[in-house]
Parts: structure tokens; sequence; C-alpha cells
């Protein structure tokens, strides 16, 4: 019987008699029985090899590659295990049978060995799958030992998250890995941009983000992220690139019609040009209708740099416009699984020139202009990969070293022998170091100073050259170069020579002396004027106009008298900055308006002298940090500023030479910006009325005698201006309407806005003060009270109050529309008086009490006479007067004003006449 056993997380795979496949998931061990109970062939890959090892009655079977050596502890290979077999055919359905590469020492640490029989039995899917053939002889197992193992470095920390990017920085975050038993003290953040080689520490401490500042906007840049506790720093496989924002890019060019139908527009534009050019952008076109009020819809979206807007009106006009939407750039990280490790070999000997787990890796160290073969491997815990196939490259050639110019001959006092002798050996022949290629020429240059121009004297194989044509008795510079198939190298350090001395040259003939020049200048050829007499041969004219033709003559006295004038020269200063702009000044422009006059001031200036070059625009300096630009005029509207604010203003002419002087400064204050809309209130409201009542605008400084009102009545023709009070009582309204108010504010910087619109509504009016009622006795104390009747008012109907007066006391006797009624008297009642009032009742239900009328006295009823009293004592009768109504005595009283009225005047007047 054989055992197979599968390890957790791995699929162990049968064929059935039938010819289907099982699949066996571990944990498990599968028992299998071999029909003659000995041990079936393997069948192994192509480049793989079986081995046998028995350990406690247990016989397990290793695959190894060809290459791996065998551990003396092993069986050798017994006689039913061939070294290679073909492979199973089963097996060419499962691309995870070749177990990793390792190093001797770990074989007994192998995991996962498939094994695969002629018996139907199928290997077992995986990287670890572990088949062990069991015998079921077993010993005693040993007491169980506990191990703990030490500390670690932490594990691989995660690839940084960006959170947050601008133009200029970078966030990251990371979590914290597995310290493997002691605990992480800090973490280590690297940087580079993805053109660079090496990377630079940015960030090291506890902190789980970090913000990366001072970066190039639209920059890409790899980061790689360590974490490090007191036994050491982790390894670091995970690298992240991530990018800044973008700078916004240029707008697009304007949209061409390409091609036009009855029912649709093809159009076309280009992309922007600048940097953002270059990545993918998305254009959006807007189209509106030329007329319409519906603004500009979105026709278009996408990367394309054309488009065709259809279903369109006939014979119609549009208007189109592009814009930019700028790309969503990600964070893209690369991560390492496995460490990679690189062989390099020039010769017959490979040497391990890097390990770790980047993808790339620059080969420092090399010779110059040599063939090196390369090879690579990855390696993890299970073992080494297959050597990939050796790739060549070869190493660029050097330019060669820079060499020395030594031992001078001076040969006579024209001529130099100079030889080349490379500066690290100072021998004389070429260098041992030749950049890879073989010198083949060389080059000297030579100078009169430092500072002086280089020219080429010689080019050639020789290392050694005459150089001859030279001045006696001064001093030259030598410099020398080598060049190979790579191109010419630096040049050596510098060599100085001087040539002997000569002869003089030939004396010319003996003339007197000149002992004085004499130099006439002037701007006019006509007009020239004495500037300068003394023994120098040049004289420095300054305080000179920039680009002005000025005239000139020299003439020349010696003992014997003074020469003829020159003929006369004309020089020309270079053009220069221009002139300071005068006469600054603030233009007052009624079209500016209120608003626009508080945020804007305009300039005028005169142009100046532009000094031989064009004016080309003018900067304009309010105290901020930026001038403004503007094109080349003399008038300007600054815009946006703050209301009643004081500028400092300057003004500067700009041309190709440069920036010219600042004026003078000039200060100007804007306007106070207009006053907002007081609070609009109705204090008052009657039929055919309104009172409004309003405060001062908030926020305003203005005086308020010189802030006026402005009210508008919404359907009514005309608005009211009403000045600085602040209540005002509208007239000659309807009755039961609502009225919308407006109220504007004017100060002397304009008009400022309307307020938003104020409802209020009038009252209904109520009815008209009736005549006195009119009162006939029918017969004995009953009497018939009529009164005038009123129309109804708007739909409202109209009912009448009667009311009878006693003293103080009211008594109604009748309410109801009729205009009549017949009321019986009271015998041996006081003085009664009568009034009537009509009362208006609304829709609503509600009543409107109209005044009342003048009231009317009752006559007395006679009241019988009675049986006298016992004694025969008649009773007494008192004589009642009668009682004056408060109307009468109102009118009675106002009578006797007019009188003493009348009486007073007249006296005056005759007290005045007669002091006259």
């Amino acid at each position: 019987m054989i055992f197979v056993q599968v390890n957790p997380g791995e699929t162990f795979t049968i064929r059935t008699e039938d010819g289907h496949f099982q699949c066996i998931t571990g944990p498990a061990q599968v028992p299998m029985v071999s029909p003659n109970g000995t041990m079936p062939p393997i069948f192994v890959p192509p480049g793989y090899i079986s081995q046998v090892v028995e350990e406690n009655g247990m016989r397990k079977v290793l695959i190894l590659p060809h290459s791996m050596e065998f551990h003396p502890s092993l069986s050798p290979f017994p006689q039913y295990a061939p070294l290679y077999s073909p492979p199973h055919p089963s097996v060419l359905h499962h691309p995870h049978i070749y177990p990793a590469e390792l190093s001797p020492r770990y074989i007994h640490q192998l995991p996962a060995v498939p094994i695969y029989t002629d018996q139907g039995e199928s290997p077992a899917i995986g990287k670890e799958v572990s088949v062990t053939v069991l015998y079921l002889v077993k010993g005693v197992s040993s007491e169980t030992v506990t191990f703990t193992t030490l500390y670690g470095v932490p594990d691989i920390p995660a690839t940084p998250r960006l959170i947050h990017r601008t133009k200029s920085s970078i966030s990251l975050q990371w979590r914290s890995p597995n310290d493997n038993g002691s605990k992480v003290t800090g973490f280590c953040l690297e940087y580079h941009e993805v053109r660079g080689q090496a990377f630079k520490e940015v960030y090291s401490g506890l902190a789980k983000q970090y913000k990366v500042m001072r970066l190039m906007p639209s920059t890409k840049y790899a980061f790689r992220l360590a974490a490090k506790n007191n036994v050491g720093m982790s390894a670091v496989l995970n690298c992240c690139t991530a990018s800044c924002t973008a700078s916004p890019p240029a707008p697009p060019s304007a949209a061409r019609l390409k091609e036009a139908g009855a029912m649709w527009l093809s159009l076309e534009w280009s992309a922007p040009c600048g940097p953002a050019s270059q990545d993918t952008l998305s254009y959006i076109v807007e189209m509106e209708e030329i007329g319409s009020s519906c603004g500009f819809q979105l026709k278009h979206r996408g990367e394309e740099l054309s488009c065709t807007v259809r279903e369109l009106r006939r014979f119609t006009a549009y208007r189109f416009r592009t814009r930019i939407k700028m790309p969503v750039l990600t964070l893209k990280c690369s991560i390492v699984d496995v460490p990679v490790c690189v062989h390099a070999c020039a010769g017959d000997k490979w040497d391990i020139v890097y390990r770790g787990p980047l993808r790339q890796y620059v080969c420092e160290g090399l010779q110059e202009g040599t063939w090196y073969r390369l090879r690579v491997y990855c390696q993890s815990q299970g073992g080494k990969s297959q050597v990939r196939p050796e790739g060549k490259c070869t190493v660029y050639l050097w330019n060669p070293a820079s060499y020395d110019v030594t031992g001078v001959l001076i040969l006579s006092s024209g001529k130099v022998y100079l030889r080349f002798v490379f500066h690290r050996y100072q021998r004389a022949y070429p260098p041992v170091w030749d950049g890879g290629a073989a010198v083949s020429q060389y080059c000297v240059e030579i100078a009169h100073s430092a500072e002086g121009s280089q020219e080429q004297v010689f080019q050639g194989t020789d290392a050694h050259c005459t150089v001859g044509q030279l001045l006696p008795g001064r001093t030259y510079l030598f410099w020398v170069k080598a060049s190979n198939s790579a191109g010419w190298g630096p040049a050596s350090e510098m060599c100085q020579a001087c040539t002997t001395p000569g002869v003089p040259e030939q004396c010319n003939a003996p003339q007197p002396e000149v002992c004085m020049f004499r130099m006439a200048w002037g701007v006019e050829e006509s007009a020239l004027e004495l500037l300068y007499s003394g023994p120098f041969s040049q004289h420095e004219v300054r305080d000179l106009q920039p680009a002005t033709y000025y005239y000139c003559k020299v003439q020349a006295v010696n003992v014997i008298g003074a020469g003829l004038f020159s003929r006369v020269a004309i020089v020309t200063t270079p053009a220069s900055v221009p002139a300071a702009v005068e006469h600054i000044e603030e233009v007052e422009e009624e079209p500016l308006g209120g608003v626009m006059a508080a945020t804007s001031l305009a300039l005028q200036w005169k142009e100046p002298q532009c000094h031989g070059a064009d004016i080309t625009g003018y900067n304009i300096d309010i105290g901020e940090e930026l001038p403004l630009c503007v094109g080349r005029t003399n008038y300007h509207i600054l815009e946006n500023l703050q209301p009643d604010t004081t500028y400092r203003i300057r003004v500067q002419a700009v041309n190709d030479v440069g920036a010219g002087p600042f004026s003078s400064t000039l200060r100007l204050q804007t306007a106070p910006a207009p006053p907002e809309p007081p609070l609009l209130e109705c204090v008052v409201a009657g039929p055919q009325s309104l009172k409004l009542k309003w405060g001062e605008s908030p926020g305003g400084s203005q005086s308020s005698r010189s802030t006026h009102y402005c009210l508008q009545v919404q359907d009514v023709k005309g608005n009211a201006s009403i000045g600085p009070c602040r209540t005002f009582k509208v007239q000659r309204l309807c009755e039961a309407t609502a009225y919308c108010f407006s109220i504007q504010a004017h100060s002397e910087s304009g008009p400022g806005p309307l307020s938003p619109p104020y409802t209020f509504s009038t009252t209904r009016s109520p009815p008209l003060q009736l005549r006195a009622p009119k009162l006939e006795s029918v017969e004995g104390n009953k009497h018939m009270v009529t009164w005038e009747a009123l129309q109804p008012m708007r739909g409202d109907p109209i009912v009448y109050a009667l009311q009878l007066l006693r003293g103080r006391e009211m008594e109604q006797l009748y309410k109801g529309p009729a205009t009549s009624y017949a009321w019986v008297g009271q015998a041996g009642g006081g003085a009664c008086h009568l009034r009537v009032c009509a009362i208006r009742q609304a829709q609503d239900g509600t009543e409107l009490w109209g005044p009342w009328s003048l009231v009317v006295p009752v006559p007395i009823t006679e009241v019988p006479n009675e049986a006298p009293p016992p004694g025969g004592c008649p009773r007494p009768h008192t004589e009642r007067g009668w009682p004056l109504a408060d109307e009468s005595f109102a009118t009675a009283l106002l009578l006797c004003f007019v009188v003493l009225a009348v009486f007073f005047a007249v006296l005056l007047q005759y007290l005045v006449i007669e002091r006259q």
C-alpha cells in the first residue's frame, strides 16, 4: 500500500478506471494499492531526476534538477527508478510540476514533490505537493520539544498609498508591517525621478504618512518604503510611481468649420501648445443657437480633434466653443515578488554583479570598449529558476584622457616647439588608458590670454608640433586634446610659453611731436562747439541722448601751430529704455457708471520719448506684487479695485531694450460704493393710501443728507423721487388692492441696486356718513324713523344700525338692511336722541362700520295727569329744559369763537390804523 500525502491548499488528481479524473483537496492521505507491492516506475519532467530517501521506515521520492548535487546521507538510486523517463501524457496538462532550485544542504527541506506512476495515478496540482511512500511499520514518537525562533527584521511593507497631490507635492500613506517579534522603530521613505538612477532618502521616522515637497509639476517619481526595528532594516521589494498634477493646459484653438450640410456641421480644432499637449487630453465642444436664450449646450466629449454635430435646423446660425478637461493621473505601482540575481562575464569566469528585488540594474566599474555576457535567474524560498539565455552587450567607448603640454622648447623669436605627454604617467608616448579605442590624432589650440578665444594651430597624429608665425617677446597659452573613434577627449591643463625678444622694427621719419588735441562736438554739423582740448588722444563724452546722431571733428596742435580739422565723423548712440512717463492724470468719464466708478479708475498719460526703440507697452504699478502690463496705449481703465480706497499709481514704458523708469506717484481714490437699499415697511395702511417708512442703508458710510431715495411702484407709471426723507405716503390708490414697492438709494457714487419687491395692501373703505334720520310721530308715543339708503360697495351688501341715546346709555333699536323703523317711545322718559350708521359686510364675514350720523332729538311725550294725592295737595310740576345735543353744543361753541375772532381782528386793525 502506498500513502500519498496531500498538503493543505493542494490538489491531488487521480485517473479512475473509466478514464475520468478525480480531484482530492488537502490536507489528506490517499491510500493507493500496488498490485505487486513494489515501487512503481516514476515519470519525471525533462531536465529532472528522481531520488528515494528512507527515514524511519518511510520512503520519500524527491525530484531534483540535473545540476543538483546529492547529499551523502541519501541512498543511491534504486534500479527501478531510471534517471530519466519520458513524461507521462497527463503531466503535459499541468504547468506547475517543476520544483524550485535549492542548495544541497537544504535537500531535506524540499517542499512539494510530485510523483507519477503507470497505474493511473496523476500528479498533484500545485507548488507544494509532497508524496510519501509509507510502509505500515512505524516506530514510537519522541517527546515534544518547544523551540523559539529569534527576532527578525520586519516584513516588507506594503506599497505606499497616494492620498493627495498638488503641482509641487505628493502625500503618501502606508501601513505598518509585521514586526517579527521586535517593535518597529521607524520607516525610511526614498524616492527618485523616473529618469534618475539612485534613490534618495526623503523621510525617516515613525509617522505613517508623509508629504514630499518641492517637486516638479507633471513629473513622475518613484517611491519605495522600508521598515526597521532593533534587528535591522527590512527588504525593499515594492516600488510605486506617482506624479504631481499637471499645470492647466493652454486653451485649444477655436473650432473651424470643416464641412457643412443641411442639418449637420463638421468641426475641427488643434491641440494646445506646451507640455500639456503631450498628455492625453479630453475636449468638450459646446453649441449655442444665435438668438435663443438656452445658452451653450454640450455636444461632444472625447479625445478626438474633430466632431460632427447633427440634428440641426436648416439655415440657422450657431456658435461653438471648445475647452479642455484635464486628464486624471493615477498611482501606478510595480511590485516585484521574487529576488533577481544577475551574472556578468567578460571572459570565462562568471561573477555575481547584482542580487536584489529590482528588475533593472546599472553595472558600474566596467572597461570601455569591452564585450560582456550577462545571464539572470530568479530565486525564492523554493530554490532557483532556470538561467535565462545569455545576453551580450558592449560598453560605450569613452574619450581619451587629457594631456599635458610639457617639454616646451623655444626655437626662435617666432617659433615654439611643443611635446604632448599624458598627465597621469608623465611619459612621452600615448597613454595606456585610451578610452577603449586607440588614439587617432591630436589637436593643439593657442590663445593670447586665459579669457581670449582659442584658435587651432595643429591637428595630426604626431605627439609633437612646432607653432610658427608668432610675435617676439610675447606670452602664449596652449592646450592639447586627443581623439579616438568615440570623439574628442577633454582639453589638457593650460601651458604657458614665451617667445624670445626680437630686433626692433624700422623707425619712422622724425616728426614734430603733437602736444594738444582739440575736438569739436555737436548735434548739428553746422553748429559744432569745442568740447575737449588736451594732450590725450581720446575723450569720453557723457550725458548723451540715446539713439541720437552726433557730429565731431578733431584737430592736432604742435609747437608750430594748429593743423586742419579732420573730416566730420558721425557717431550714433545706441537705443535705450524709454524715458519716464509724464503727465499722468485721472479721466472723469460719466459712462463708467456708479458701481464701475467705485471699482475702477480711468488713467491717461502722454507717451514719453522712445529713445531709439519703439514703445511696445506700459507697466502700471498700483502697489501689488506684479505690475499690470498693457499694450501701446495712453489710456487705460483699472478695474476690480476696492471701493473708497487710495491707490499709489506709477506708469512705466517698455520697449525692446527694456523697461524705463517709473513715473512720479499719483495718488487716486476710488469712489465709495453705491449704498445698499434700506429695509422698507408700511406703518399706516388706508383704503386709498399707504404710508411707508425705511431706515438708513446697511453698511453705508455716506452722509444721510447726501443720500436720496427713489421709490418705485409696480404697475404705476413713473417713480417717486423722495429725497433724503425716510417716510412717504402713497395716495390715490384703490381699496383692498396689493401693491409691490421697490426702493433704491442714490448717493454721490451713483444709484445703488434695487431692493427686493415689498408687497403691501390697502384696506377696505367704510361706508359714507348718513344724514340725520327723520322722525315722524304716528300716534301717541309711536314714531316712524326713516333714513337714506346707500348702494352696495364693490359687491358688498350694506346694512344699517339704529341707536337710541339716553344720556350715557346706548340702546340698539335695529340692525338690518331696511331704511325705516317703527319705534314706540317710552312714556315719561328723559331726553333721548336717535342716530344711524351704515355697515359694510365683506365677503369674508367681517363688518366695516361707517361714521354715525347726526343725532335727532326725540320729543318728550306728555304724561297724563294723575289723581292728586290724599290731602288735596297737588304734586309739584317740575319744568324740564330742552337738553342741548353734543353737535348743537359744538356748533354753538364754534360760532362764539368766530365772533370773538372777528371782533379781535377788527380791534387790532383799528389800533394799527390809528397809530399810523
